[in-house]
């Protein structure tokens, strides 16, 4: 099993943050929690040098079934013991790690303008998974310009699917304008995408949509036989029984 602890440490490296600013946060956010409506969303703030939660927002159990203590006591750890196990290495590696790394290459007075965004499954304390979405902002950054006091603001979505994680970067404007300038994701079958020549893209991209072979034929200047050859190989490739089923999740959203 791998030492999450070590590999998120890693991840975070970030240094410390006064006792002082971490409760000026709280009390903020307390105050807000209890203006909040009951919602399926809650916000948190944690220190990202302790990796420990300072608040849960008064949702959070209607959602991961747990009481706020249970996070206040485990910290972030307990958080990725209940990240679905085909999506934590990704959040860790990847998702993480290049948003933590972005904070750091923000100019100063860009930092607490960034929105922060990651998707993952989560098992509730029930056992079954649900879809969540994460909007995290910077509230400190330590001496080294990385962040360490951060607010995540977490929403239940509906969907039931599986779906790709996506992880992504805006800064947030005036008017609450906002500007994406970074943004990444990762599937299961992105390496089987790897495999896909540009032509059967194209096809792929048009049968997800709904289109016949006579008409993607049409568009491709090609003939509707040659479409129903990339067809057959596309089936072998994606290792299904029809392509639409199986990639329309990926390329339509």
């Amino acid at each position: 099993m791998r030492n999450y602890p070590k590999a998120y440490s890693e991840v975070f490296k970030s240094g410390f943050v006064p006792e002082d600013a971490v409760k000026k946060h709280i009390r903020h956010q307390i105050t807000i929690d209890k203006l909040l409506p009951d919602s399926a969303s809650f916000f948190y703030i944690i220190n990202l040098n302790t990796l420990r939660y300072h608040f849960m927002g008064k949702q959070q159990k209607s959602i991961s079934g747990y009481t706020n203590d249970v996070f206040l006591d485990n910290g972030f750890d307990f958080f990725l013991k209940c990240v679905h196990p085909d999506e934590v290495d990704v959040l860790v590696g990847q998702a993480f790690s290049d948003l933590t790394e972005l904070i750091a290459e923000t100019a100063e007075e860009e930092k607490k303008k960034l929105q922060l965004q990651f998707n993952y499954r989560f098992k509730r304390k029930r056992g079954e998974f649900v879809n969540l979405l994460e909007r995290v902002y910077v509230l400190e950054v330590d001496d080294a310009g990385r962040g360490a006091l951060m607010l995540g603001n977490v929403v239940l979505l509906e969907s039931t699917d599986n779906l790709p994680l996506k992880w992504s970067a805006k800064l947030i404007r005036k008017n609450n304008m906002s500007r994406t300038i970074f943004s990444k994701s990762s599937s299961p079958i992105n390496s089987v995408l790897n495999d896909i020549t540009a032509r059967e893209l194209d096809i792929l991209r048009n049968l997800a949509i709904g289109k016949t072979s006579k008409e993607i034929a049409k568009e491709l200047y090609i003939s509707h036989h040659t479409v129903d050859t990339h067809r057959r190989k596309l089936l072998k490739k994606l290792e299904c029984r029809t392509v639409k089923s199986k990639i329309y999740v990926l390329l339509v959203r």
